[in-house]
């Protein structure tokens, strides 16, 4: 039953609770403004892309300026190059790719069926030379936690590629991402920076969004070959 413009009551829970609990744990343990903000936008982020909006892509824009400039306070320097130079032109991209792909009438995006079997070879060939390549930049740049920010950074790129993409295994690639990436903020946590507690606690919240929003797509998928 919808209660509001379209939204749940499931919907408004969801979003509510995972809301509340980042920035209660923000003002437990004095997280930074910025901190703050990323997370609430993560949130937003994540929870527009469950309901296939349009507004996705805009709002994954703001969030990943936020993660850049987070990641260059913790001297996490190539990635925070990397995400400028590879995870922002792809927004860009999906921006515009979106909004020629879109319902008019709910302002979600047309999702598609797959891939086709060339468009997975090709990406997945071009993905293993630039994993190499991304290695060896993080490397040179003397990256803090270095194994884990290239696994990071490495898994996240399938998961916007999807995602740009329109196809709804988007949502595994960002499950696998969500599964890895708290590790590197727990990290700082473990070394006595407790302010970035937020962001393990954040996290979680998006694993369970990108469980609700593979459901979610697969309904939208279904109810788009209705119309």
């Amino acid at each position: 039953m919808k209660s509001w413009r379209g939204y749940t009551l499931l919907d408004l829970f969801l979003i509510g609770f995972g809301i509340i609990a980042v920035t209660a744990s923000s003002i437990i343990f004095n997280s930074s403004w910025y901190i703050l903000i990323n997370t609430l936008l993560g949130l937003f982020y994540v929870f527009t892309q469950a309901k296939g909006k349009v507004a996705t892509q805009f709002l994954g824009l703001i969030y990943f300026c936020f993660y850049i400039f987070i990641s260059y306070k913790q001297k996490l320097y190539g990635e925070a190059l990397l995400y400028l130079l590879i995870m922002i032109p792809m927004y860009i991209y999906g921006v515009f790719h979106w909004l020629s792909n879109k319902d008019k009438k709910d302002s979600v995006v047309i999702i598609r069926n797959n891939l086709s079997k060339n468009e997975w070879i090709i990406f997945s060939i071009c993905l293993l030379f630039v994993s190499v390549g991304i290695f060896y930049v993080l490397k040179i740049l003397n990256t803090a936690y270095l194994i884990m920010s290239t696994i990071s950074f490495i898994s996240i790129i399938p998961a916007v590629y999807l995602l740009i993409r329109r196809c709804k295994w988007n949502h595994v690639g960002f499950l696998i991402n969500d599964l890895i990436v708290p590790f590197l903020w727990l990290f700082l946590v473990l070394e006595g920076d407790y302010t970035f507690i937020t962001m393990t606690i954040y996290f979680p919240f998006q694993i369970i969004y990108d469980i609700y929003g593979l459901s979610q797509w697969i309904k939208l998928q279904e109810k788009q070959k209705t119309c």
